[in-house]
């Protein structure tokens, strides 16, 4: 029987403790008996006075008692220890329920007895409809009788669930079997009850996994019963274990992965597989997060095997490996050890079988056959993991970024065909390295990686790990060769350190050029720098600005945080305190001309003609807008007055060579220094022409200075 809202709110849990005692009693009770059986009973047989063939049957059957009598303790000791287990749980679930009730009320809501929410509309009267924003709070309100009655919905299958695993427990520790009721026979004290709910249902788990396995289906009960299990348990360390032991370790989760995959395509049953596989992949995330205990060394140990063996056929090999990320993509929470671990133990397993993860031909559909690339995508969703992995430490021993950005000979596309075996070298360069990408730019930044449309926030903080990724990402590109898919990731991560970028390519700080050898990264004024060489810096912004996208995230970046050094200048500023943070602004504008004029002048450019990456440039920048810049108004209004008449401008076209020419005058230094210093100076109250087009020489006084620095470093000069 399901339990229902009105039954948890009601219920008393109390009689579950009192019980629990008198089952402790009566283990007591059985103990005494047990030691009188022994004393007064089994002596009888074992003094040594009775001989023969009847004094061997009557040990025996003694024997057989005093097993019972001690069988009898184990069960009832266990029957306590679940009844406590039961109220622990069920106390909280209940509460939780309660707990949302409570909310639900205080703001005003009712809850009638099947645990539907609706809201107290006898607090309105007429005057309140008449209000303007009367309608839109009404639809919100309604909105939120729903979420309110999704959730007390969801809490009160929580206690069910929890109760429907208390009374499998129950069941098991008791002994019952199936045919209890018909056969006719003894029922003997279950000498093997646990006290453990979990590990009962756990068990059953795993039994269901093996007649899905023999009979490739379950029933709707079963289905239903299995996915109780998982929803109930996936964050429980001691169902988690017991359940992937049960189903064969991680060679018997593999195997798991793959029927389920088969199965998903059942129209009629696909949810309740999908369901299943992600209780499956939480299991493991959740087994798998206490590196110390003796389950994950031996579960490293297995999937280390499990990982390298043939799941396909000779022909089209399937490796483990590809198949367990596949499955921990359906999962989340990861330790940071275990894919750290795994992450080791796939790069040592291709380093052992190089061409491990080849794709050949169509592959398996649905499988990325690049299994290492696979988990650094995961490892993209938990940026500390991912900064971890990466950072190559104080000392530099962490080599693991130098060998994917260097020296991975990463896995290709090939056919076999009359003319023989041959790689797709034309496919190899759009595709994979998407989660190099993403895991980089988790790395550096110390977030998920941004969607589209996000913007990098150029005054981001970081802590010295992420500040020593991003010095070594830089460190180990080459910028003549930055694949197609990590030149986005970079540029969002490298846009974050603009406050850094500013510096180098303004080639005045003395700091900057001092830390750019070592790890790069340093704390002075309460913020972590970072630093790199002025001529890699540069190699690297020029290979990723191939991408229009990607020299667009940069430059937009680079245009905040120059209205953000405009801000910080003090009125009244004279002399050096004026010209120095202004010149230097310049001499930045000038670096990205550099790199713009060498990305349109490169015969061998790409994938896309002059007119359609200058148009490309136009459309991220002004598409993307401006509104996240951190500061107020007066702030802002420097980038978009720039940015305002720019996109007015090229609203008159839909022409990509008209947009080319409109993107060539609004990206010269100056300008778009004399457009930003213009409103800047309007939002501040500045009415002074000549101090306004003071500050504007400034910046253009540094441009020549870093766009011919800039050429020199591209090799152009």
């Amino acid at each position: 029987m399901t339990l229902t809202y009105q039954d948890v709110v009601t219920i008393d849990l109390g009689p579950l403790t009192t019980a629990a005692g008198k089952w402790d009693e009566m283990a007591g009770k059985f103990k005494s008996v047990e030691d009188l059986y022994q004393q007064k009973v089994q002596t009888v047989s074992d003094d040594g006075g009775w001989l023969g063939v009847a004094a061997g049957g009557a040990s025996a059957r003694f024997k057989a008692t005093q097993d019972q009598l001690a069988a009898a303790q184990t069960q009832a000791k266990a029957v306590a220890s679940l009844l406590r287990d039961a109220h622990t749980q069920l106390t909280t679930l209940v509460k939780a329920v309660k707990d949302l009730v409570a909310d639900a009320k205080k703001e005003h809501f009712l809850i009638d007895s099947q645990g539907k929410v609706t809201y107290d509309w006898s607090l309105i009267d007429e005057s309140d409809k008449k209000d303007t924003d009367y309608e839109s709070w009404r639809q919100k309100t309604v909105a939120a009788e729903t979420k309110w009655t999704d959730a007390i919905k969801k809490a009160v299958q929580n206690v069910d669930d929890a109760d429907q695993g208390v009374k499998l427990a129950l069941r098991e520790a008791a002994g019952i079997r199936a045919l209890d009721d018909i056969t006719v026979g003894g029922h003997d004290f279950n000498a093997r009850a646990q006290g453990d709910i979990e590990k009962y249902e756990a068990e059953r788990a795993a039994d269901l996994r093996t007649k899905l396995d023999s009979d490739d289906r379950l029933s709707a009960s079963e289905l239903a019963e299995m996915r109780r299990l998982f929803r109930d348990n996936k964050s429980d360390e001691a169902f988690t274990q017991t359940f992937l032991n049960g189903v064969g370790g991680p060679r018997g989760s593999i195997e798991f992965n793959k029927q389920l995959r088969d199965l998903i395509g059942d129209d009629e049953n696909k949810g309740a597989y999908e369901d299943i596989r992600n209780g499956l992949a939480a299991s493991i995330s959740t087994a798998t997060r206490n590196p110390e205990s003796s389950f994950y060394a031996s579960w490293r140990e297995d999937l280390r095997k499990a990982g390298t063996e043939n799941f396909g056929d000779k022909t089209n090999p399937l490796r483990g490996y590809q198949l367990f990320v596949d499955l921990m993509k359906h999962g989340d929470n990861y330790g940071t050890r275990f894919l750290h671990d795994t992450g080791d133990d796939i790069i040592a397993a291709e380093k052992e079988q190089p061409g491990f993860f080849t794709k050949w031909g169509g592959g398996h559909p649905g499988i990325a056959a690049d299994a290492l690339d696979g988990l650094l995508g995961i490892m993209g969703k938990q940026p500390d993991a991912s900064t971890s992995f990466f950072d190559p430490g104080s000392d530099g021993k962490n080599e693991r970024l130098e060998y994917l950005l260097k020296d991975r000979d990463w896995p290709t596309t090939t056919y076999v065909g009359p003319a023989g075996v041959h790689d797709d070298k034309v496919l190899a360069q759009f595709t994979g390295r998407e989660g190099l990408g993403a895991a980089l730019e988790a790395a550096a930044t110390g977030h998920q990686p941004l969607g589209r449309g996000d913007h990098p926030n150029p005054s981001a903080t970081h802590n010295e790990a992420q500040a020593r990724v991003m010095h070594e990402i830089v460190e180990n590109l080459d910028g003549d060769d930055i694949h197609t898919n990590l030149q986005r990731p970079v540029a969002n991560a490298l846009a974050e350190y603009s406050g850094d970028t500013h510096q180098i390519l303004g080639g005045i700080s003395g700091d900057y050029v001092r830390h750019a050898n070592g790890d790069g990264a340093w704390t002075a004024d309460g913020r972590t720098h970072m630093s790199v060489s002025a001529d890699k810096l540069m190699q690297v912004m020029r290979g990723i600005s191939a991408d229009p996208d990607a020299y667009a995230t940069l430059h937009k970046a680079e245009s905040q945080y120059i209205s953000e050094e405009l801000g910080r200048l003090p009125k009244g500023a004279e002399g050096y305190d004026r010209s120095n943070p202004l010149d230097k602004a310049g001499a930045v504008l000038g670096a990205y001309s550099a790199i713009r004029e060498d990305v349109i002048n490169d015969d061998k450019a790409s994938a896309y003609t002059d007119a359609d990456w200058k148009a490309k440039v136009a459309y991220h920048i002004v598409g993307g807008g401006v509104n996240y810049l951190p500061g107020g108004d007066w702030l802002q209004r420097g980038v978009d007055t720039w940015t305002f008449a720019w996109a007015n401008e090229n609203k008159a076209t839909a022409d990509a060579e008209a947009a080319a020419k409109i993107t060539d005058e609004y990206v010269k230094a100056n300008n778009q220094m004399a457009l930003m210093v213009e409103g800047w100076a309007e939002g501040r109250g500045i009415k002074d022409k000549n101090l306004v087009e003071g500050l504007t020489g400034d910046i253009v006084n540094g441009y020549d200075r870093g766009n011919n620095w800039g050429r020199h470093l591209l090799g152009n000069t």
